[in-house]
C-alpha cells in the first residue's frame, strides 16, 4: 500500500510538471496562457490605453468646437460683452492644446498597437514632449477655471451674441474636469493619513 501511495504521488507530480511546461498556447502554463500577474497587468494597461484614446477623441472634439465658438465671437465686432482677456487666453490656449491632444492620442494608439508602456519610450524627443505636455497641463488647469468664470459671466450679463450650444458643452466639460480633479484631490488627502498609519504599523 505505501508503495502505491508514493507512486501515485510521483505520477501526480509528473502531470503537474508536464502541464506547467506545456507548449500549447492557451494551456495552463503554456505560452499563450491568459493567467498570471503579467496577463492581468497587460490587460489593465490595454484598458487604460483604450480609455485614454476614447477620452482623447472626446476632448479633441469638444476643444475644437470651443475654438470655433471663440473665433466666431471674435468675428462679431458688436459682441463687446465677450471681448475680455479671458476670451484671448482661452483662444491662445486652445491653439496650443489641440495639437497636444492629437499627439498624445496618436502616441496612445501607437503604444496600444505595439503592446508597449509609456515608460518604454525613453528617447530624448519623447521625454521632452512629456515635459512640454506637463507644462501645458499647468496652463490647462488655469484655462479650466478661466473658462468656467468667463462663461458664467456671459450668462450673468445675458450676452446673447455668445449664446451657442458649443458654449454650453464647453462649460459642462470644464465643470466635469473641475469635479474630477476635486474628487481626486479629496481621495488623495483622505488616503494620505491611512497610508501613514499603515506604514507606521508595518515598521513596528
Amino acid at each position: 500500500m505505501p508503495r502505491k501511495s508514493k507512486s501515485a504521488t510521483k505520477s501526480k507530480s509528473l502531470v503537474k510538471t508536464l502541464k506547467s511546461l506545456s507548449p500549447i498556447p492557451g494551456s495552463p502554463g503554456g505560452l499563450g496562457g491568459v493567467s498570471g500577474p503579467l496577463s492581468v497587468q497587460s490587460s489593465t494597461k490595454s484598458n487604460a490605453q483604450i480609455f485614454a484614446i476614447v477620452a482623447g477623441i472626446i476632448a479633441l472634439i469638444i476643444n475644437v468646437y470651443a475654438l470655433i465658438w471663440i473665433m466666431k465671437l471674435e468675428a462679431i465686432p458688436e459682441c463687446k460683452c465677450s471681448d475680455t482677456w479671458m476670451r484671448l487666453y482661452i483662444k491662445y490656449f486652445l491653439q496650443v492644446y489641440i495639437p497636444v491632444i492629437v499627439i498624445s492620442m496618436l502616441l496612445n494608439v501607437y503604444l496600444y498597437s505595439s503592446g508597449l508602456f509609456a515608460a518604454d519610450l525613453t528617447s530624448g524627443i519623447f521625454v521632452a514632449y512629456r515635459a512640454f505636455a506637463g507644462f501645458v497641463g499647468l496652463f490647462g488647469f488655469a484655462n479650466m477655471i478661466i473658462a468656467i468664470l468667463f462663461i458664467s459671466k456671459l450668462k450673468e450679463m445675458n450676452c446673447e451674441c455668445s449664446e451657442d450650444i458649443k458654449r454650453e458643452i464647453y462649460f459642462i466639460y470644464n465643470i466635469i474636469l473641475a469635479a474630477a480633479i476635486g474628487i481626486t484631490l479629496l481621495l488623495v488627502i483622505m488616503a494620505a493619513p491611512i497610508g501613514f498609519i499603515i506604514g507606521a504599523n508595518m515598521k513596528r
